[in-house]
């Protein structure tokens, strides 16, 4: 029974379960992120997608934290350095792969301190960041895709294929919906003949 334990926690199984954790809370952060503005819900529930958004995303950079820090213990199927972790090729064997997650760790944590840092960048400079929201969740997505060692599991799989599907309607309405909006703002084009 303590064998089975430690092996359910094993330090592979801890950086893995951390890793698809991040994911999953970014996943819902971006969800709640693109939909707060959307009529898709009533406006009493406006502040708690805005506080779910927030919340999950720190979650996920933290969850993202554990998992690359966790892997520089773990020694029977990895060697990776704090090197190899926090600097992008640094690696040769999937050197593109470990990149794509090193990018969104780094996205997710520019994106955590612009909003902490947001009355002293202003609203533009943000906005701008918060873009690094989606080239962020695509890099978690494919590093998951490409590195993951749960990637050839059907769940897994079918995970990363919903997730990745949703953010990118999800985003497609939200476009669609602030080009709705902002046509509806325009004065009407008189022209005098």
């Amino acid at each position: 029974m303590l064998e089975e334990l430690s092996n359910f926690f094993s330090v592979w199984n801890v950086t893995r379960g951390a890793a698809i954790t991040a994911y999953i809370l970014l996943f819902i952060s971006m969800v709640a992120g693109i939909s707060y503005k959307m009529p898709l819900l009533p406006k009493k529930y406006t502040q708690t997608i805005l506080m779910t958004h927030e919340a999950t995303g720190w979650f996920a950079l933290l969850f993202g934290m554990v998992h690359g820090i966790v892997l520089l213990f773990e020694k029977e199927y990895t060697s990776y350095t704090l090197l190899n972790i926090l600097v992008p090729f640094t690696v040769k064997h999937n050197a593109l792969s470990l990149c794509l997650g090193i990018f969104a760790f780094y996205g997710l944590l520019l994106l955590i301190l612009s909003t902490d840092f947001i009355k002293k960048i202003g609203k533009r400079v943000w906005k701008t960041i918060h873009f690094l929201a989606f080239p962020a969740f695509y890099s978690s997505l494919f590093h998951g895709i490409f590195i993951g060692s749960d990637s050839e599991s059907p769940i897994m799989l079918s995970l990363y294929i919903f997730t990745g599907t949703a953010v990118l309607l999800l985003t497609i309405l939200r476009i669609l919906h602030e080009w709705s909006r902002r046509k509806k703002m325009q004065p009407a084009n008189m022209d005098i003949q």
